[in-house]
């Protein structure tokens, strides 16, 4: 199907650059590479700075940042953001709303006036106790949004999995469109200069992640390797704190949250590049691990399998709750392969990935879902 151009797209997210977070990255190469593709792309987001940010002029994307009243940071929202969509009605022709967890989709859903698009970014249950508790009076009451869409836009095949399992209602409309990693922004990225091979953590902090297993196998290391942990999230302290517990501010270094420049200088620094979640919609971490020329170890779940092959590599696999001794012989075994040879595959691109979502807009557009 052949794109309209001009086509009206509001993005609706909880997170957008400079926020840290792969969300918001995610949701910036889509806005952009929908504009490249001819779509007037209007990103509605939110802040916690006291003054809203202003739309940048010139810019291919447009972006409105409202100020989050309530909810901190994981749980924010903005009530003026919804009431944007409100007063906005008929102004676009679709509006694409992300994340199940956090309200921004919920609030905006019951009034756009324009056919929704929901792309979950589907985590199944919560990262902590508290937040699985949460989810189960959560669950019906995001429902709604399921209901109201269009169609449901997955990252990946076990992310749709999941959504079906728990509202196994949509999976009519459920379609997955993969993400893109960027084969180009690694294109004349310098290494650092390092004493010795770097394994690199880069994500979230959150407990799910797993990083601390990984800090605590580094000790079974020795001086083989340095660990380097890039993110932010609410373990970030508590792995410093662990790090100077264990005696390892040596060889492993928590650096928080880094500029996307950094970051790509440290994956291209990688032999290898870990993650080792017990749960991902996507997997970007390995993703872009593949994609910069890195060795991988990856915790054995659906949506690293997927991305693997999609890729055409090797990780090497560990359970999600793999020991500290056989997570240090895992790394150990990748330091010893070294960093793989050229990949075998074209990685798929953000202008592919905005054609696919395009083709949805149009769908949802020319044939709206029929509703009992």
């Amino acid at each position: 199907m052949t794109a309209r151009t001009g086509l009206r797209v509001a993005v609706a997210t909880p997170s957008y650059p400079p926020e840290v977070g792969g969300l918001g990255v995610l949701v910036r190469n889509l806005a952009t590479a929908l504009a490249g593709q001819g779509c007037d792309a209007t990103v509605l987001t939110q802040t916690r700075d006291r003054a809203p940010r202003p739309a940048e002029p010139g810019a291919a994307v447009r972006v409105l940042a409202f100020r989050s009243a309530v909810g901190g940071r994981r749980f924010g929202y903005a009530p003026r953001l919804r009431r944007h969509v409100l007063d906005h009605r008929g102004e676009f022709d679709v509006v694409h709303a992300f994340s199940y967890h956090a309200p921004v989709a919920l609030a905006v859903s019951g009034v756009t006036g324009s056919p929704l698009l929901f792309s979950p970014v589907f985590h199944a249950g919560g990262h902590s106790a508290l937040a699985r508790a949460a989810h189960v009076g959560y669950r019906p009451v995001a429902r709604r949004v399921f209901e109201r869409a269009e169609a449901i836009l997955c990252l990946s095949s076990a992310e749709r999995d999941d959504v079906v399992r728990l509202y196994p209602f949509c999976a009519r409309w459920a379609r997955v469109v993969p993400i893109a990693v960027d084969a180009e922004q690694y294109a004349g990225v310098e290494p650092f200069e390092v004493a010795r091979p770097v394994i690199l953590s880069a994500g979230r902090l959150d407990r799910y992640k797993r990083v601390d297993a990984v800090v605590r196998a580094m000790g079974a290391l020795g001086d083989r390797a340095t660990l380097v942990v890039t993110g932010v999230g609410p373990e970030l302290e508590p792995l410093r704190r662990l790090v100077a517990e264990l005696g390892l501010s040596g060889t492993v270094q928590v650096l928080g949250g880094v500029e996307e420049v950094t970051l790509h200088r440290w994956q291209r620094t990688a032999a290898v590049v870990v993650s080792i979640s017990s749960r991902e919609s996507f997997g970007l971490a390995v993703a872009e691990g593949i994609v910069a020329g890195a060795a991988i170890v990856a915790s054995e779940i659906p949506a690293h399998r997927e991305v693997a092959a999609a890729l055409d590599a090797s990780p090497v696999y560990v359970p999600a709750d793999v020991t500290t001794g056989d997570l240090a012989s895992a790394l150990r075994a990748a330091l010893d392969a070294g960093r793989p040879g050229p990949m075998s595959k074209v990685p798929r691109a953000w202008s592919d990935v905005a054609r696919d979502t395009i083709a949805v807009y149009e769908d949802a557009l020319a044939h709206p879902r029929a509703r009992s």
